[in-house]
């Protein structure tokens, strides 16, 4: 329990009978030892904090240090970051003890797997170079644009944006199709994600079993040469299963 001065940072939650040690510093001090609270079964892992804002970068990097070494052994369910509660007695009354049985469910479908993450980003200028072979109206509305004067080609202009926007949408739903299609048998779940920035090609979640990573590690290899022309691909993990725990069973806390 903290004092007056303090509160309780919580990163996630594991198996009651789970006894993974955490190394790694906790939010707010590089001397913060993360530890255990546990429930009914389950086990929030927490560390002491003094009450303030959060220092966002750092403190962000460290709850992220801390749930990667987690997974790295066992199965996790990441709390959002900037979960705060106000004692130990708050974990085990509001977040533990009301969603036992639904967290101990989750941990369940997740255990022994981890998440694993695929990004793709294009190569702007390939991309542009393909849209123009490919697409006949990009190509007529480019060169109109091009033998225009610019006061007397703003329409056009607009036209071509949204022509070329168009085509990069069909691309993008090609390429996620082509990726999913090929890595989520070797998943248990899968889900699609934003695509960030104006050369994001497609994002992706996997959920895997700790034993199928090395193949699904060959398989995006794979996909990575198979394209590697246009698109070149980012591969994360293991992680905790960020993208499929169920937020509203985690819940979240805040300064009391």
């Amino acid at each position: 329990m903290t004092d007056a001065d303090g509160a309780i940072y919580v990163y996630g939650v594991i198996a009651g009978s789970d006894r993974t040690d955490i190394e790694s510093a906790g939010v707010g001090s590089s001397d913060t030892p993360v530890r255990r609270v546990a429930s009914d079964g389950v086990a929030a892992l927490v560390s002491d904090i003094p009450r303030g804002p959060l220092a966002a970068a750092r403190d962000l990097r460290a709850h992220w240090r801390v749930l990667e070494e987690a997974a790295a052994e066992t199965t996790v369910l990441p709390v959002q970051f900037g979960t705060v509660m106000e004692s130990e007695e708050a974990v085990r009354d509001s977040l533990l003890a009301p969603n036992a049985e639904r967290l101990e469910a989750l941990l369940d479908a997740l255990a022994d797997k981890v998440q694993l993450t695929v990004k793709g980003f294009y190569d702007e200028e390939q991309l542009l170079r393909e849209i123009v072979n490919e697409a006949p109206a990009v190509a007529r509305m480019r060169e109109r644009t091009q033998r225009l004067p610019e006061a007397a080609s703003y329409y056009d202009r607009i036209r071509l944006g949204e022509l070329v926007s168009a085509e990069v949408d069909r691309r993008r739903a090609r390429d996620a199709e082509l990726v999913l299609g090929r890595l989520e048998p070797l998943a248990a779940a899968a889900k699609a994600e934003p695509v960030t920035g104006k050369d994001g090609a497609f994002a992706a979640a996997f959920l895997v079993p700790r034993q199928g990573i090395d193949d699904f590690s060959r398989a995006v290899k794979g996909l990575a040469d198979e394209l590697s022309d246009r698109i070149r691909i980012r591969y994360v993990g293991p992680l905790p299963p960020y993208s499929f725990a169920d937020d509203e069973a985690v819940g979240a806390g805040t300064w009391a």
